[in-house]
């Protein structure tokens, strides 16, 4: 959790942003100093304590698994290559889906996209979800298209092409305000959205070129899903978006766990509580980097 803390030097009250965490036993602090006295708008020096927590954290581990991943890309030949893509695709959108709610098997996932079998006594939606989300994940590794609302909005519309109570909405920023079921936290209100979306994508396109693309992929797929644009299918897109950056960056792609969602949740609400709040991102950014660095272990 980031706070603000006080010190007073030589006689004068200086105020910081605070980020505690504990290594080998210990509580540390990384801080940024504010001033004498604390701004409206903290939002850029939030940032910069972002890039130095994480240039202190995870930077140098995240540099070890780009590296081993580049080097064991090279070892690998074409076909096996994209064999690994297609079974981390099915695995992608078996997970993607079932955070979501469906009740199909890694199984049953790969059956309907790989033999077309359909499942008895499986719901159609959650068939067809499993489809449309792999077709989605095969244009998101094959287009050379920047990441751009256009794009998310298009793959929003493949994903909810065949789904008989969505179709309607595929593809449709919502004009309605919507809760999030079990969570505390409530999204923009509709009037909100499109400036929201505008910012965060002219935020990406001055980030994308010299910021870390992990903490970027963290970042994007936060503030995405935070502003929920859609009426439904927020978090697969934000997963997406999440993957096309770390896969055009030549990263290990994140296969977030159906196992650990209650984790996942818990992280995202404490963290869009506490950005809408007070612009306190790190308990979702923590999540994410010690989940993505464990994932990627298990692949080298």
């Amino acid at each position: 959790m980031v706070s603000i803390t006080k010190k007073r030097v030589k006689g004068t009250d200086y105020y910081y942003l605070s980020y505690s965490y504990r290594e080998s036993g210990k509580v540390k602090l990384i801080e940024k100093a504010i001033g004498r006295e604390i701004p409206s708008d903290l939002s850029k020096i939030q940032e910069e304590l972002i890039y130095d927590i994480f240039s202190k954290l995870w930077l140098t581990r995240i540099e070890k698994i780009k590296q081993k991943y580049k080097s064991t890309l090279k070892k690998i030949p074409n076909p096996l290559k994209e064999k690994n893509l297609r079974d981390f695709g099915i695995r992608f959108t078996y997970n993607t889906n079932k955070i979501e709610g469906s009740s199909l098997t890694l199984r049953e996932t790969a059956l309907v996209i790989d033999e077309k079998e359909v499942p008895i006594n499986k719901p159609t939606n959650d068939i067809n979800e499993a489809q449309c989300h792999y077709l989605c994940y095969e244009e998101m590794i094959k287009t050379d298209t920047e990441l751009s609302m256009d794009l998310i909005i298009n793959w929003h519309k493949k994903l909810f092409s065949f789904h008989p109570n969505q179709e309607s909405l595929a593809g449709l920023i919502r004009k309605d305000q919507i809760f999030i079921s079990g969570s505390d936290f409530v999204p923009p209100p509709p009037k909100k959205v499109k400036g929201l979306l505008d910012k965060l994508f002219f935020w990406y396109n001055n980030k994308k070129n010299y910021l870390n693309p992990v903490l970027l992929a963290c970042l994007m797929k936060f503030r995405f899903v935070s502003i929920h644009p859609f009426l439904d299918g927020n978090g697969r897109m934000s997963r997406l978006l999440m993957n096309y950056i770390l896969y055009k960056n030549n990263y290990p792609m994140f296969n977030i766990s159906a196992d650990i969602r209650k984790t996942y949740y818990r992280a995202l609400e404490k963290a869009q509580i506490g950005y809408s709040l007070k612009g306190d991102e790190m308990p979702f950014i923590g999540w994410f980097f010690k989940n993505y660095i464990k994932e990627s272990k298990k692949k080298m």
